[in-house]
């Protein structure tokens, strides 16, 4: 597989974070023009568990999925789930050692680990392990935040080529993250000595939107500035039409949300004409399609009202079809993207 092309075209990648896009077969995913899809290291950790996805053929195998698969480190969900308290564990300079809610069973991820079980898993694409904080924090623990991940960051190479033989032997990227909260100078000191360390791709960690809502754009612009332009430069969780096209015009290349997929399970959707809430009243007597100018399976198919009745009556028949007109959306926008990308470079 051409790993490179991801250094080259923009994607959208739907979150697969247990191994499968919600309430889609692989063939539905496939349909909706979807190439890459990102899994998550630390949920696939405690279950199936990475033994087991390995014993199975790895994480393609298991899916039936011939596309390009992420994983991420588990940094951010470490962050999410026990800085928040949320999950009973603890984080410190080796990493994490956390319980998991359910079975009560006791896990430790660090850069080593955290590598092995993304090699486990068998995704193309692995980042390394890093130290997500809120936005806001203070200056000391945002310092202490970059310093851990940089740490981190030298950890998973070395063991990525001592254990594996690098991206020569496995055919493999391996990306990093950057990190620095809303503090500019430190996203520039993070993100200039990942350079230096030297990975296939950066990533924008932490949280793409403040308060507000808005996206950060002055901090994105400060990592992307920073960065090779020959790379991967991927700017985690954003996830908006908008903010995608804005995030484009900064150079970043490839974005993830779980936006897309969890709105069409709440019946919003996007559409050429704007967002459109299906559950509304207005929609039980509508027989246009969802987007007159969109062939998915659902808007071929079905009217507004049908969607609308069947999201009413708890049809889970709607929320495959809704999930399979957004993310249609956003890789026809992704095509449009990388078409206009083109147009630039040879105009040049």
């Amino acid at each position: 597989m051409d790993l490179d092309i991801l250094k080259r075209k923009l994607f959208f990648m739907p979150d697969a974070t247990k191994g499968a896009v919600r309430y889609l077969t692989t063939e539905q995913l496939e349909s909706t023009g979807t190439e890459a899809i990102v899994t998550n290291t630390l949920h696939l950790l405690i279950s199936p568990g990475p033994d087991t996805i390995q014993q199975l053929g790895g994480i393609k195998k298991m899916m039936n999925w011939n596309g390009i698969v992420f994983t991420d480190s588990g940094g951010f969900q470490l962050f999410s789930l026990l800085h928040s308290k949320k999950w009973e564990g603890e984080i410190d300079d080796n990493g994490a050692v956390f319980k998991s809610p359910k079975q009560g069973d006791i896990y430790k991820l660090t850069p080593e680990t955290s590598i092995d079980i993304q090699m486990k898993i068998g995704s193309d694409v692995l980042v390394a392990l890093d130290d997500c904080r809120d936005t806001e924090i203070e200056r000391e623990d945002a310092e202490r935040s970059v310093e851990r991940t940089l740490e981190w960051a030298v950890r998973c190479k070395n063991h990525f080529e001592k254990e594996y033989g690098g991206t020569q032997q496995t055919d493999k990227l391996l990306t990093c993250v950057v990190q620095g909260a809303n503090y500019l100078d430190l996203r520039e000191y993070c993100a200039k000595e990942l350079v230096r360390i030297g990975f296939d791709g950066y990533n924008f960690g932490g949280y793409v939107v403040n308060k507000d809502g808005e996206l950060v754009e002055e901090e994105m612009k400060v990592v992307i500035d920073n960065v090779p332009e020959d790379k991967i430069r991927y700017a985690m969780g954003v996830g908006k039409p908008e903010d995608i096209i804005r995030g484009v015009g900064l150079g970043y290349n490839l974005f993830d949300t779980v936006l897309v997929t969890r709105n069409a399970r709440h019946g919003t959707v996007y559409t050429s004409d704007g967002i459109l809430r299906v559950k509304n009243s207005e929609m039980a007597l509508d027989l246009k399609p969802i987007d007159s100018k969109c062939s998915c399976e659902c808007c071929k198919n079905y009217s507004r009202a049908y969607v609308h009745h069947m999201l009413r009556n708890g049809e889970a028949t709607a929320l495959t079809l809704l999930t399979i007109h957004n993310l249609t959306h956003y890789q026809e926008l992704i095509e449009k993207l990388n078409k206009q990308k083109l147009e630039r470079i040879s105009k040049k």
